[in-house]
C-alpha cells in the first residue's frame, strides 16, 4: 500500500522499510506495531494463571511494542521523531482498526506532532491524489479513535478476565471473547436444536381440477391458516369426500409483479453470496476484496456497511462504466447502463452512507486474464450487482386461485415472468432452469366457472429440523442480532447493529475454527465437544448476544459523539469484575477432564499421549520429549481414533484420502518407525501409491 501511495507521489528512493523524495518519507505498519502490554507487563507476578489475583484491571493501560515487528516499529518511531518531520499524514486503512494501529504508534513513539487523516474510498491513482488534495485535519477522527481505543481495551479487559477465571476454576483453557463466545453460543444452540428435534409426520392432499376444454392444473387443500393434516385418517375422509366430485372455481386473482433490482454489496452481503454460490469462507472473500482493492485497484474499500453510494461518487458513474464497457463480458450491459442515466435513491442516498460507500467497481479497466479464479468470481458478483441497478424491475405476473368442491377448499398458485429486467444481465452465468422459481402455468380460469375433480392425491410429509449454520447464514444472524432479542427498544435500537463488524467477522469465525471449537463440514459449521463444554460452562451473560450488540450499538454511539467512552468503560469494569466472581463461585467440572484423556503410552518414554494444538504429543514434551503425530499429514487430518490406534497398536487401518506434492490423492496407513517416527505405509491392503 506504501508503495502504491509513493507511485501516485512519484520519485521515490527505497530505503530500509520506508521511502523518501524530496517532499514525503513514506513508511508503514506491518499490522499491529503496537499492542496492549500484557498483564506481566504491569506486574511480574501476573504471569502466572491464579485466582488470587483476579481480576486484573490496569488504572491506565499501557502499550508495547509487538515483539514479532519490533524492527520496523523502531525505524517508524526513527522517521516520526525525524527533526525534519514537521507533520505526520494517517493513511492507515480508513475504519476503525486503522485509526487504532496510527494512535497507539503515535502514542508509543512518543509523538506530539500535528498529524492529518487520509481517508481513502479507493486506491485508484486518480482517488488517491484527491486524497492528498483533500487531507483532513487528525482531531476530525477522536471520535473514532475513542471508539477504537474503547472496543480494544475493552476485549483485553474481557479475555483476559474471563479466560483466565474460568481456565483456573476448571482447569483446561477455556478461550473467551465478547464477540467469540456468543457466536459460538449460536452455533452449540442450533446443534441442540437438531439434535432435540424429534420429526411430526403430516399429510398433504392434493386435487387434479379439469376443465370443459380438457385443460388441467392442481390444487392443495386448505382451510383458513391451515394447509396440512396432522391424521391421516382426516386427510382420508376429506379426500373420500371431494373424490371425482364436480368442483367451481371460487376466486381468481391475478397480479403484475415488479422486483426491483437488489441494493449494492456491503461487505456482509458480498460474503453471504459468495459463500452460498461459490462455498467461499467469509476470511477468503474478505482476503479476496482486499486484494482487489489494494492490489488490482479494481473494487472499493471493502470493509464497509454501506449499501448506498453517494451524490459525490454518482458523478463518477460514467467512467465506471467506461472501464467495464471496454470489457467483452459485460460490454452489452455497461452500454445499456449508460444510456439508464444515474439510478434513484434507493442507490444513491448520503443520508444512508457510513465511513465508506457500498462496494463498487472502480474505473480501472479489469485484464480478466490476470485474476486468480477466485478474484474474477469476486470481482464478477461485485461488478454485476453494479450494473443491475440501471435496469428496469423483473416483472412478473402472479395467478392465485381457489377452487372449492363439497365444501372444501383448494390453493393452486403460479408466476409467469414476463420481463427479465435486470435479471439479465445475470443471464449469462445464471441460465438455471427454475432458479427464479417459475411455477407451473395455469389455464385461464373465470370465477364461478365449473370444473371437475379428476383425480387426488395425498402425499405424507414430516417435519424438518433447522438447518446448521453455513457462513452465509451464520453471518446473516451475526448482522442481525439484534432480531434475536426480547426487549423490543432495544431490539429497535440495534437494528444496525450486531455481533461484531462486517471488518471482524470473518475473522472471529476463523478463531472459533482455530481454536477448536466449531469445524467446517463441508459448507456447514458444527460444534465441537470442546466448544459445547465451554458453552456450557460460562454464564448467560457472557454467551447472550444481546450484551454484545448494546457494546457494538454503544461503540458506534462513540463514534458518533452520542455516548462517553469513560462511562461504556466503566460497564466494561464492572462486568469483567463479575465475571471473575461467577467463575470463582463456580462448582470444578469434570466434563473437561473427561475430553482429555490420553490416547495411549508413548512409545519412546511411557508417558500418557495427550492431544494438543496441532498434534497428539507426549505429555512429556516438557521434559524434552519430542513424540507426536501431527494432526494434518500429507494434506489430510487424522482423527483422534486413528491416532489412538496407530499408538496403541503401532499401525493405523487404511486413510483414504492423503495428497502426494503433485497434488494426486492417495491412500495409505500410518505406522510407527525408528525413534517413534510416523511413517506411511503404502503396501496396506488396498492402498495405492502415491
Amino acid at each position: 500500500m506504501a508503495r502504491d501511495l509513493a507511485t501516485v507521489l512519484g520519485h521515490f528512493t527505497s530505503r530500509d522499510g520506508y521511502l523518501e523524495n524530496n517532499e514525503y518519507v513514506v513508511t508503514w505498519a506491518i499490522g499491529h506495531l503496537v499492542e496492549l502490554a500484557e498483564p506481566e507487563d504491569y506486574n511480574g507476578q501476573l504471569k502466572k494463571w491464579t485466582m488470587d489475583t483476579l481480576p486484573i484491571i490496569p488504572a491506565q493501560f499501557k502499550l508495547k511494542r509487538n515483539p514479532k515487528t519490533a524492527k520496523q516499529f523502531k525505524i517508524v518511531k526513527q522517521l516520526i521523531n525525524r527533526p525534519d518531520i514537521e507533520q505526520l499524514i494517517c493513511a492507515t486503512d480508513a475504519g476503525r482498526e486503522g485509526e487504532l494501529i496510527f494512535r497507539y504508534i503515535y502514542r508509543l513513539a512518543g509523538c506530539r506532532k500535528p498529524f492529518m487523516r487520509l481517508w481513502l474510498s479507493e486506491t485508484t491513482p486518480a482517488a488517491v491524489l484527491k486524497g492528498f488534495n483533500e487531507l483532513r485535519p487528525g482531531a476530525e477522527f477522536n471520535r473514532l479513535a475513542a471508539a477504537a481505543e474503547a472496543r480494544s481495551r475493552a476485549d483485553w479487559l474481557i479475555g483476559i478476565n474471563a479466560t483466565r477465571s474460568f481456565t483456573v476454576r476448571h482447569n483446561t483453557l477455556l478461550s473467551i471473547g465478547r464477540v467469540q463466545t456468543p457466536t459460538l453460543a449460536l452455533i452449540v444452540n442450533r446443534e441442540r436444536e437438531i439434535k432435540n428435534f424429534v420429526p411430526e409426520p403430516f399429510w398433504e392432499l392434493y386435487a387434479e381440477f379439469s376443465k370443459n376444454d380438457g385443460q388441467l392444473y392442481v390444487g392443495r387443500w386448505f382451510k383458513g391458516e391451515q394447509n396440512r393434516f396432522k391424521d391421516q385418517q382426516e386427510a382420508r375422509a376429506v379426500q373420500a369426500r371431494v373424490d371425482v366430485q364436480p368442483a367451481t372455481v371460487l376466486e381468481v386473482e391475478e397480479k403484475d409483479i415488479a422486483e426491483l433490482p437488489p441494493l449494492l454489496f456491503n461487505l456482509n452481503e458480498l460474503q453471504k453470496e459468495a459463500n452460498k454460490k461459490y462455498g467461499l469462507s467469509a476470511a477468503r472473500t474478505l482476503d479476496l476484496a482486499q486484494s482487489l482493492y489494494e492490489t488490482r485497484k479494481l473494487l472499493t474499500y471493502p470493509r464497509t456497511d454501506s449499501r448506498h453510494i453517494t451524490m459525490e461518487l454518482a458523478k463518477t458513474i460514467p467512467e465506471r462504466l467506461s472501464a467495464l464497457a471496454d470489457v467483452e463480458e459485460y460490454m452489452h450491459y455497461a452500454i445499456a447502463a449508460k444510456l439508464a442515466g444515474v439510478p434513484g435513491k434507493r442507490y444513491v442516498d448520503d443520508g444512508k452512507v457510513s465511513d465508506h460507500t457500498a462496494l463498487i467497481p472502480t474505473n480501472v479497466k479489469p485484464n480478466l486474464d490476470n485474476l486468480s479464479p477466485d478474484e474474477r468470481k469476486i470481482y464478477d458478483l461485485v461488478v454485476r450487482r453494479f450494473l443491475a441497478i440501471f435496469y428496469p424491475p423483473a416483472k412478473y405476473k402472479q395467478t392465485k386461485v381457489i377452487t372449492e368442491a363439497t365444501g372444501e377448499t383448494f390453493l393452486t398458485t403460479g408466476r409467469v415472468e414476463m420481463d427479465r429486467g435486470w435479471k439479465a444481465v445475470y443471464a449469462p452465468v445464471e441460465n438455471k432452469p427454475g432458479e427464479y422459481g417459475e411455477a407451473s402455468m395455469i389455464p385461464d380460469l373465470n370465477q364461478g366457472e365449473a370444473v371437475q375433480i379428476t383425480n387426488t392425491e395425498i402425499k405424507e410429509k414430516e417435519t424438518r429440523p433447522p438447518k446448521r449454520f453455513t457462513e452465509a447464514s451464520l453471518l446473516a444472524v451475526m448482522e442481525g442480532a439484534g432480531k434475536l432479542m426480547e426487549d423490543q427498544e432495544l431490539k429497535a435500537a440495534m437494528k444496525k447493529h450486531g455481533l461484531g463488524t462486517p471488518a471482524t467477522r470473518s475473522a472471529i469465525i476463523e478463531t472459533l475454527i482455530k481454536r477448536s471449537y466449531i469445524e467446517r463440514q463441508k459448507k456447514t459449521l458444527i460444534p465441537t465437544t470442546k466448544g459445547e463444554t465451554l458453552i456450557d460452562l460460562v454464564p448467560y451473560i457472557i454467551k447472550n448476544p444481546e450484551l454484545t450488540g448494546q457494546w457494538e450499538k454503544t461503540l458506534a454511539d462513540i463514534e458518533k459523539g452520542m455516548a462517553n467512552p469513560e462511562e461504556f468503560m466503566a460497564g466494561i469494569r464492572k462486568l469483567a469484575t463479575e465475571m471473575v466472581e461467577l467463575a470463582r463461585n463456580q462448582t470444578a467440572s469434570n466434563q473437561v477432564q473427561t475430553n482429555r484423556e490420553p490416547l495411549g503410552k508413548c512409545p519412546l518414554c511411557g508417558r500418557a499421549v495427550i492431544e494438543g494444538k496441532k498434534g497428539y504429543g507426549c505429555s512429556g514434551y516438557k521434559e524434552g520429549c519430542k513424540f507426536v503425530i501431527w494432526k494434518e499429514i500429507a494434506g489430510k487430518k487424522i482423527t483422534e481414533n486413528q491416532a489412538k490406534e496407530l499408538i496403541q497398536k503401532g499401525e493405523s487401518g487404511l486413510i483414504k484420502g492423503f495428497k502426494s506434492k503433485a497434488g494426486k490423492k492417495f491412500d495409505a496407513a500410518l505406522i510407527l518407525g525408528q525413534g517413534g517416527k510416523v511413517e506411511l505405509k503404502f503396501n496396506a491392503k488396498g492402498s495405492s501409491n502415491a
